[in-house]
């Protein structure tokens, strides 16, 4: 026996068996390692009891400091959940999201896309890694509940619009940190809201935490989500953590994208309390461009209420580095803090939670015209098929990407962006796709705008799929508290060639802007889609539209959203897509000739709605 041990190798490495004086020092390692741990987790316990008052944040919930999880759960449902089921469990997220990645083509080039972040949760992290992560979120989450719990002291009101920012000179005696850019034109982004939805806050707290659905509650926000990392918990159903990658957005083809590598992390403070937190985290080894901002801690308060409501408290805190300059019409949108501040998160929530509820009653409101539609399953085919096309119509403006694309410029606008791609996902039309995308500014308060552009009664005069004939409502249904918010069904009134057409339209209105979104059905999916008896994620949408958003500007920025206030402006974004028919093989000229068409569609459309809103062409 003592023979054969000697010739015993190992499994891992095949190498020879270790010696005994090997052995012993190992032991010593891994004995002089767990001290040092056992410290760190002293240390880290200590800082967060040092602080006083509300119930804190505790080491217990973070790390467990063995490795990632090894499950990892996935819905089939391509809806977001809604209930309010007071005994129901936050389950662990998922670590796959929705695809959101296309092929491209360019039009005068391949297509070029940035390599996507590898989900890596199957590999191990260092030690080093887990304490260093550890600390970051045990920080982060005893800085945003003390931020939100903090009033007087931290919070002043903004001189310009009178929105709550943090008093950077008090915030960095009290959570001192360097700059994560050494640049004179870094500046700070923050504001804080508060507001009341009716969703039960597990449910809510679970959304935020699974990477799939909070992309899909955020549509119009978060363009990408990725799960990197999740971390073990020693109480998975009150604490969770993970390292996740996101980009966001203004849904207009002249800004960039934000990206972070943030830590999420949820503390439940007490019974019906819990707190979100993320933070930039830089420390990890992925194909990331050097961010352009760094996400301070930042982050939620969620507090379960009576009747399945939940009152959140929202705070974002980032450091932007401003060394390309936004483009001038988006300058006071960005500078001035509603473009991702936590206004346009709240009123997000605020809409689509609305949405959500109404999506899952069992009866038709009375603010419904129901017309053909007959059933309960076709109103929610419906309901769905409206959420899809803007989820979809939010990702195509994602034209920055194609930066190298040539311009062709409009009167009094920012020009136009043309780009292509080759479509092989279900939900669109398979084949070229030529999009085309402008952004430009009108003499008009939003409400106006929308006014505008949800009138029946003019639509025939602007809209090219009416072909010049007035359109009829064949149904409606109300996905807010403003029934202005809804889903409409439309058919053109003409006999010619769009007798078997309708259009399918979802838009609405809150307190920073809207969206009107718009695509073309054929009459015999139009009529499956009111039975209710057909998947709408497998129906082809091309859709086309418009966004629209208060500009920003100081005069108009504490405005009412329906104004009447002398230079209240609207920054409108229009965006149409064609679909080519045929072969995707096209020669130079075939290419210039659908983007001829595409750009004269938009500018001759854009010339229109200009026109019969009054909007000149001498400035913007």
């Amino acid at each position: 026996m003592q023979e054969s041990l000697k010739t015993v190798t190992c499994p891992p490495c095949g190498g020879p068996r270790r010696g005994q004086g090997e052995r012993t020092l190992d032991r010593q390692n891994l004995r002089a390692n767990n001290a040092y741990l056992r410290e760190e987790r002293d240390r880290l316990s200590n800082l967060v009891n040092k602080s006083e008052g509300h119930s804190n944040p505790s080491i217990n919930a973070l790390a467990y400091l063995h490795g990632p999880p090894l499950y990892a759960s996935a819905s089939n449902n391509p809806y977001v959940t809604y209930g309010t089921s007071s005994n129901y469990l936050v389950d662990p997220p998922s670590l796959v999201r929705e695809p959101y990645s296309r092929e491209r083509i360019n039009i005068v080039q391949p297509p070029q896309q940035r390599n996507p972040l590898q989900l890596q949760h199957s590999q191990q992290l260092s030690q080093m890694e887990k304490v260093m992560m550890t600390e970051a979120m045990v920080t982060a989450l005893t800085e945003v509940t003390a931020l939100i719990r903090t009033e007087e002291s931290m919070w002043i009101k903004s001189s310009i619009d009178g929105r709550l920012v943090i008093d950077q000179r008090y915030y960095e005696t009290t959570f001192p940190k360097p700059s994560q850019f050494k640049s004179p034109s870094t500046r700070i982004e923050s504001s804080k809201e508060v507001t009341v939805i009716p969703m039960d806050a597990k449910n809510l707290v679970n959304m935020f935490l699974d990477t799939e659905k909070w992309a899909k509650l955020f549509s119009t926000i978060v363009s990408e989500a990725e799960t990197i990392h999740v971390l073990e918990s020693m109480d998975p159903q009150r604490n969770f953590s993970k390292l996740m990658y996101e980009q966001l957005h203004i849904l207009s083809p002249l800004l960039p994208p934000r990206e972070f590598m943030i830590l999420r992390c949820c503390q439940q403070l007490e019974e019906d309390v819990w707190v979100i937190a993320d933070v930039s985290y830089h420390q990890v080894d992925f194909e990331f461009e050097i961010p352009a901002c760094s996400k301070r801690p930042s982050g939620c308060l969620i507090q379960a209420l009576p009747n399945g409501h939940s009152k959140v408290t929202w705070m974002e805190h980032v450091e932007v580095n401003d060394k390309g300059r936004a483009h001038r019409i988006y300058r006071d949108l960005l500078c001035g803090g509603f473009g991702y501040g936590a206004r346009r998160w709240t009123a997000t929530l605020e809409r689509m939670c609305e949405r959500l509820s109404l999506y899952s009653v069992s009866d038709f409101p009375t603010t419904d015209y129901p017309g053909d539609v007959k059933t309960i399953d076709g109103r929610k085919s419906v309901m769905a098929l409206g959420e899809r096309m803007l989820k979809n119509f939010a990702w195509i403006l994602k034209m920055p990407e194609n930066s190298g694309f040539p311009q062709q410029p409009v009167t009094n606008s920012s020009g136009v962006r043309i780009s292509m791609r080759v479509n092989k996902e279900v939900g669109q039309p398979a084949g070229l796709i030529v999009c085309a995308g402008l952004s430009l500014c009108l003499p008009l308060a939003p409400q106006q705008v929308y006014n505008f552009l949800k009138n029946l009664e003019v639509r025939h005069q602007w809209d090219a799929l009416c072909q010049a004939s007035p359109v009829t409502e064949v149904a409606r249904f109300v996905t807010g508290t403003d029934n202005q918010n809804c889903v409409n069904i439309l058919k053109p009134s003409g006999e010619a060639e769009n007798g078997d057409l309708m259009i399918l339209q979802d838009s609405f209105i809150d307190a920073l802007g809207g969206m009107v979104v718009y695509a073309p059905v054929d009459l015999r999916t139009a009529h499956a889609t009111f039975s209710g008896n057909v998947d709408p994620s497998g129906i082809p949408l091309l859709p086309s539209g418009f966004i629209f958003s208060r500009d920003g500007s100081p005069p108009s920025a504490a405005a009412e959203l329906d104004g009447g206030v002398n230079n209240c402006k609207t920054l409108l974004t229009v965006a149409f897509q064609i679909l080519v028919n045929g072969p995707t093989n096209f020669d130079e000229d075939q290419i210039n000739d659908w983007t001829t068409r595409v750009h004269t569609l938009l500018s001759s459309t854009i010339r229109r709605v200009k026109g019969m809103l009054n909007c000149d062409d001498d400035g913007q």
